[in-house]
C-alpha cells in the first residue's frame, strides 16, 4: 500500500527548508508534500489551515459542547472547506469542524 500524498503550500522562498525536513517535490503537481507517514510537525507552517502558533496539531482548549467533527474532504474541495471555517488536524491527517460551530455547511463532507 502506497502512503497518502499531504500537499504543502511551501512558497518557492521555502524549498530548501522543506526540503531539509524531508520534504519531496512532486514534478506533475508541481507541489512539495510529505507522506502520511511521516512527522507532520516539522512541515506545519506549510500544512492547509495551519495556525499562526507552534500549536497547529494541538486540540483547541476544550469547549462545553463537544468534540470536533471529523470530514472526509477531499483535496480538491480543501479550499472551500477552509473558507467554511473548516480546520486541518496534522496528527490525523483530516478536515475537522471546530466543537461548538454547527456542521450544517460541512454536510457533504461528513460520515453517513
Amino acid at each position: 500500500m502506497e502512503d497518502e500524498k499531504i500537499y504543502l503550500n511551501c512558497p518557492f522562498d521555502d524549498k530548501d527548508e522543506c526540503k531539509s525536513l524531508g520534504g519531496r517535490w512532486d514534478g506533475d503537481a508541481r507541489k512539495w508534500y510529505i507522506t502520511d507517514a511521516m512527522a507532520s510537525e516539522p512541515f506545519a507552517k506549510w500544512m492547509d489551515g495551519a495556525e499562526p502558533s507552534a500549536e497547529v496539531s494541538k486540540p483547541e482548549a476544550d469547549q462545553e459542547d463537544g468534540a470536533r467533527v471529523y470530514l472526509n474532504c477531499p483535496f480538491d474541495d480543501k479550499d472551500a472547506c477552509k473558507a467554511l471555517g473548516g480546520r486541518w488536524d496534522g496528527d490525523a491527517k483530516k478536515w475537522y469542524v471546530p466543537a461548538g460551530k454547527d456542521t450544517e455547511p460541512f454536510a457533504k463532507w461528513m460520515t453517513p
